[in-house]
């Protein structure tokens, strides 16, 4: 790679770090390029991205940022997952990495808090805001559902009464 390449690949790093809630950084050793590709075509349908890494240009481009702390996770061939949604990301990830072993997450950043592997484990299993949302909705509708039915209960007892009264 040419320096202008380097500095080109520096500054856009530098770009997605600034401008993501949560980075998370894996192993992937020993993963086939079929399992990269699928993890690529997973990330890229839930909105998350992954990007590999050169291990020495990230630590260049972490200096100086509020994700300078993630640099210790830099060794070995590892590549970065990013978004702005963290359950997301870490359900991706954390789902993967159960089905393909050489899948390996070191830890992440999220709001400038390092997160351990139990801490992503934890956010993996918190509903999305898709499911959070249609929770809420739920218990939001769930009370007039009961005003209407009990508005609707004496009439439908009076109808009832008369066609009662009606058949004798």
């Amino acid at each position: 790679m040419k320096r202008e390449q380097k500095e080109i690949f520096i500054k856009n790093l530098k770009t997605v770090l600034d401008e993501n809630r949560l980075v998370l950084v894996f192993h992937y050793r020993g993963m086939s390029m079929t399992d990269m590709t699928d993890l690529r075509v997973q990330s890229f349908n839930s909105g998350c991205n992954i990007k590999v890494t050169k291990n020495r240009l990230t630590k260049l481009a972490l200096e100086g940022t509020d994700k300078s702390e993630l640099s210790d996770f830099f060794d070995g061939p590892t590549a970065i997952a990013y978004s702005n949604d963290p359950v997301q990301l870490t359900k991706l990830l954390t789902n993967f990495a159960k089905n393909n072993n050489n899948l390996v997450i070191l830890g992440g950043i999220m709001d400038n808090e390092i997160l351990t592997v139990e801490k992503i484990e934890i956010l993996s299993k918190l509903p999305s805001l898709e499911e959070i949302r249609a929770q809420l909705i739920g218990l939001i509708s769930t009370p007039a559902q009961k005003i209407a039915s009990v508005l609707t209960a004496p009439s439908g007892d009076l109808a009832r009464i008369f066609n009662a009264y009606s058949t004798k």
